[in-house]
């Protein structure tokens, strides 16, 4: 059996269908543990030991615990919102073959055949004219709407020997609808129209919005005796769930600053304004020290931070183990992953790598270490690019998942709270960095 942790997580997973979504819902959790929201475009007047967080372009967040007064550096631990997927084009409803189509874009790097037969629908966000000013609101459709048929194996028989190959212009936009059969055609704005009933607002009223697809199933436990999650967008949910409990599970009176910061546009390569290429969370860290060019309390502070950079890692696959280092194969439920790279697609040097085997072995959780296999190209997460542009000492880890990408991803239900827990230590150690 499994705790509250667990029925908390499926429920994240549930609602944050979107990385909009999941910031409105990590903004829940952060309003009810007292944190203070902050608006970039104001003056701040931040106070030791108090909780604030900060949203950039509806789909990031920054949430920290402040320092008790000293501000001498910061804990943070980096994660992201987004996920592969498809995204609708802005003129998206066409039709064809008696069918009313949505063209789409497929965002990042998706199993594209896992897409194919699911019951999908539509999410994201919407802009709205109202009073003269633009608003900007969540949208969710609970009807399944969507569907990527497959072509049936009597016209592809080869497909179980050769492989499902799919054409992202020509076989992933999904059916929404049949054409009208008395010749009376199709309104053009089934979209538009869409939203207006699903928000109550006129179509009039909708500047703009900003879909994609998504799976209805729900979240669930797996395995005889439950031992796996299995939903989509575990990566990287999973780990912004994990950051955000830690966060808000106690106060912490460390003089550092805890941080989470939670960003879009992993997923893309992250050169956005709210992904980890941005001056997002170097702008928060000067604000929070009170930094100017004359003291240099900015750089005083990085000098003394650390960044825990939280993505999933791959589990070895019991069909396919020779995709897998046989050194470094990481199982499911059996603690934290730090991932190495020696060209450093992964931030890890021996000294985080060091730091955060500690972290685990005071809170009792075991830990293991991936690498990828070396005559694979190697992916990469946030870590880089937060050790870049920040300059602090960054590790990356994750909890071992099967199926990254996919629609539906599996992770281990035991390995979510271990992670909870060192990003607990993390944030309340006291001397975390120094080196002798």
């Amino acid at each position: 059996m499994h705790g509250s942790t667990i029925t908390d997580l499926i429920s994240y997973l549930n609602h944050s269908i979107t990385a909009y979504h999941a910031v409105l819902t990590a903004e829940a959790t952060l309003k009810s543990n007292g944190f203070i929201q902050l608006d970039e475009q104001d003056v701040w007047d931040l106070k030791p030991n108090q909780k604030y967080y900060v949203i950039r372009s509806q789909s990031a967040v920054a949430a920290w615990q402040m320092g008790n007064g000293d501000r001498t550096g910061v804990r943070l631990v980096g994660a992201h919102t987004d996920s592969p997927g498809l995204h609708l084009k802005p003129k998206a409803q066409y039709s064809k073959s008696g069918y009313v189509q949505l063209g789409v874009e497929v965002y990042g790097g998706p199993l594209l055949a896992s897409w194919t037969d699911r019951d999908l629908s539509l999410a994201g966000r919407v802009i709205l004219k109202q009073g003269g000013k633009l608003k900007v609101v969540p949208f969710k459709s609970n009807k399944v709407l969507l569907r990527i048929p497959q072509l049936a194996i009597h016209l592809n028989r080869e497909v179980n020997e050769k492989g499902l190959m799919l054409n992202k212009q020509n076989h992933m936009p999904p059916i929404l609808a049949l054409e009208s059969t008395d010749g009376s055609g199709v309104d053009a704005g089934l979209i538009e129209g869409l939203i207006a009933d699903e928000l109550n607002v006129r179509s009039d009223e909708i500047a703009s919005w900003q879909l994609e697809c998504y799976d209805t199933q729900l979240a669930n436990l797996s395995g005889l005796n439950d031992e796996f999650i299995v939903s989509g967008r575990i990566d990287n949910l999973t780990m912004c769930h994990a950051s955000l409990q830690a966060l808000t599970s106690k106060t912490f009176t460390a003089p550092q600053t805890a941080m989470i910061a939670l960003f879009d546009n992993e997923e893309i390569g992250s050169s956005t304004e709210n992904g980890a290429a941005s001056g997002f969370i170097r702008d928060i860290i000067t604000r929070v020290v009170e930094s100017d060019d004359s003291n240099h309390m900015t750089q005083m502070a990085l000098a003394n931070s650390a960044c825990i950079s939280a993505d999933g890692a791959h589990a070895i696959h019991p069909n396919y183990t020779e995709f897998h280092d046989p050194q470094h194969a990481v199982k499911m439920n059996r603690g934290p992953v730090i991932k190495v790279n020696a060209n450093h697609r992964y931030a890890t040097s021996a000294f985080t790598s060091a730091i955060f085997e500690q972290l685990c072995k005071d809170v009792g959780v075991p830990v293991q270490h991936y690498v990828h296999k070396t005559d694979l190209p190697c992916g990469s997460t946030i870590g880089p690019i937060t050790a870049t542009g920040l300059g602090i000492p960054v590790v990356d880890v994750g909890n071992a998942m099967l199926s990254m990408h996919s629609i539906r991803e599996t992770a281990g239900a035991k390995d979510h709270e271990m992670m909870i827990n060192v990003l607990e230590r993390f944030f309340s150690k006291a001397d975390l960095v120094s080196v002798s």
